[in-house]
């Protein structure tokens, strides 16, 4: 505390005076009328739509055919013309395009990549070379497809991972196959990412997402149509030509039985067409899955024996999906013909399994 020169008497400080804040009044202020706020929400919401008129419209695409999937294309339809007109798609495309994403997904009925056959006068690509892998030279195995092979997928990496000579990798994509590529583009997927690491097997599991309408030119057939199955035919023979080479082993692995009599009727053209297919191409094993995951009688069942004899829940309970059990009696058999091909003399493997 300070004091007065020449006295003893303490000073007492007055408290700096405190600024003022100044306010501006909204006193007589008009707020926006309910109308105005309506126009600029819709004005930003046309906007909104403008921008992303491709992805709108990627998303009604890809619904499963019918009216639902008609409407929304048709709603859509006019804002995406807009928005190519004055282009204000651009930007999102230039952005899809920078970080490595098709802009076109979802909007296409075919794939990316012009599916065809090999030549029937062409010599048939070899099959897998007759080597034994090694740790320090494992088996190069890529092994995927749709949510089947996820449990299946899973089983058959960690049994190729405790043998040490065979490196493993699974790419699974629920809800995707050969019917919609606007959905997910296996094919292109296949050419992008999969065969620049030149795997020596590939095992793939398609099929429990197929038996649906398929668009072919513009109209949607159904599974037991001819115009159906004879494009997935088309696909299927397609998709096993673009696998073969380098000396690779295909594997490609049916459905098992549907609990669903209906589901398991459209199941049933298509592993005829797999069979089908892999029979005229000696790089091809078709396993049928019935012949592991059925009675011996055939059909659907929930259990099999076990090791022990004791019955084991084979499916869960949706009556399409594998337990880890029937996953693992599925990579048994995968795994066994790995090992009689690898065994097998240069050229002798069996045309289709």
């Amino acid at each position: 505390m300070a004091t007065d020169i020449g006295t003893d008497r303490p000073t007492e400080r007055r408290p700096p005076t405190p600024r003022t804040l100044r306010y501006h009044s909204t006193a007589g202020a008009r707020p926006m009328s309910a109308g105005r706020v309506i126009l600029v929400g819709s004005i930003a919401f046309f906007l909104a739509a403008l921008l992303n008129a491709d992805s709108l419209y990627a998303q009604a695409s890809r619904q499963p055919f019918g009216w639902k999937r008609t409407v929304a294309r048709a709603v859509v339809a006019p804002v995406r013309e807009l928005s190519h007109l004055i282009r204000l798609n651009e930007p999102r495309a230039a952005i899809q395009e920078a970080i490595g994403r098709d802009a076109e997904a979802g909007t296409r009925e075919r794939s990316r990549i012009p599916l065809t056959t090999l030549p029937s006068d062409q010599p048939p690509p070899t099959v897998a070379p007759p080597r034994v892998p090694t740790a320090a030279d494992p088996l190069r195995l890529w092994v995927g497809g749709d949510s089947m092979a996820q449990v299946f997928g899973q089983s058959l990496l960690d049994r190729s991972t405790e043998r040490g000579t065979i490196e493993a990798s699974l790419d699974y994509r629920i809800s995707t196959g050969l019917t919609r590529p606007d959905y997910f583009d296996w094919p292109a997927h296949l050419v992008d990412e999969v065969l620049p690491a030149r795997p020596e097997v590939v095992v793939v599991m398609f099929g429990a997402n197929d038996g649906q309408s398929m668009a072919i030119d513009g109209v949607a057939y159904k599974v037991r149509t001819p115009e159906w199955q004879a494009e997935y035919r088309r696909r299927v023979g397609a998709t096993m030509d673009l696998l073969a080479g380098d000396g690779r082993l295909v594997v490609w692995v049916g459905q098992p039985p549907m609990e669903s009599a209906e589901f398991d009727e459209r199941i049933s053209i298509m592993n005829l067409i797999y069979a089908e297919q892999a029979a005229s191409r000696p790089w091809i094993r078709y396993l049928d899955a019935s012949l592991v995951l059925a009675p011996p009688g055939g059909g659907y069942t929930d259990t099999l024996p076990g090791p022990d004899g004791e019955p084991q829940q084979a499916r869960q309970p949706d009556g399409i999906h594998l337990t880890r059990f029937a996953g693992n009696l599925l990579a048994d058999a995968v795994l066994a013909i790995i090992d009689e091909e690898l065994a097998a003399p240069a050229g002798s493997a069996e045309q289709g399994g």
